[in-house]
């Protein structure tokens, strides 16, 4: 599988390495990281559109009792009249390597897991390609969000997975903190806007940009 020093490059801000400190030694452990995690992923990821109806903070997704109350969601939103839920996970043998490294060598647990960052955006990406595809002419995607970002709560994960019926369809589910198993896994709103907006991976784009915690750390989110 093709390994791409954007790959590399995302693998190291996962682990707030700067890519000049970055060692042939760690380079090596990070392509080698990819290809196990290419050997044992099973990547799988679903996606459906949805209806929505905006009452003053309230996202109402129609033909199902799933809303979310959130400002943030609210502005995602704005221009949209549908949007597309989305869901992917690399799968359980990923968590269950990145265990073993722990037990063994935390500097190549940390490496996987940040190799297995990137994959699962990868994967998100490559969901989001097929999106744009099924749209309309004059119509277009918004950035990803997910629970938990913003004031998006996180409790809001479970009633998104059962209205997927992701559990069934990719084997998603939670631990009793609302956090998703297996844990290289992603659940996402994207809207299908009637205005182009920027949807470029920088802190310009972002809503959220006054109060990032990447941003004061001087590091790069993960949108």
């Amino acid at each position: 599988m093709n390994i791409s020093s954007l790959m590399i490059q995302d693998a190291l801000r996962y682990m707030q390495v700067p890519k000049s400190k970055a060692g042939d030694e760690t380079l090596q452990k990070i392509i080698d990281g990819f290809n196990k995690l290419y050997q044992i992923s099973t990547p799988k990821y679903i996606y459906h559109s949805f209806h929505i109806r905006k009452d003053n903070l309230v996202t109402e997704f129609e033909g199902t009792s799933f809303e979310v109350k959130s400002s943030d969601l609210t502005k995602l939103f704005e221009s949209c009249q549908r949007c597309y839920l989305l869901a992917a996970t690399l799968g359980q043998s990923v968590d269950r390597e990145i265990g073993i490294k722990q037990k063994v060598d935390m500097l190549d647990a940390v490496i996987l897991d940040a190799c297995a960052s990137v994959l699962i955006e990868k994967l998100c990406d490559e969901a989001e390609q097929k999106i744009a595809a099924e749209v309309s002419d004059g119509e277009f995607l918004t950035m990803r969000f997910s629970p938990g970002y913003g004031d998006v709560p996180l409790e809001v994960q479970q009633e998104l997975i059962e209205v997927m019926v992701a559990a069934k369809k990719i084997g998603l589910s939670l631990t009793y903190t609302n956090m998703l198993i297996p844990t290289k896994s992603i659940t996402a709103f994207i809207g299908i806007s009637s205005k182009k907006e920027n949807r470029m991976k920088n802190c310009g784009a972002c809503n959220l940009a006054a109060s990032c915690l990447y941003k004061e750390r001087g590091n790069r989110c993960g949108l």
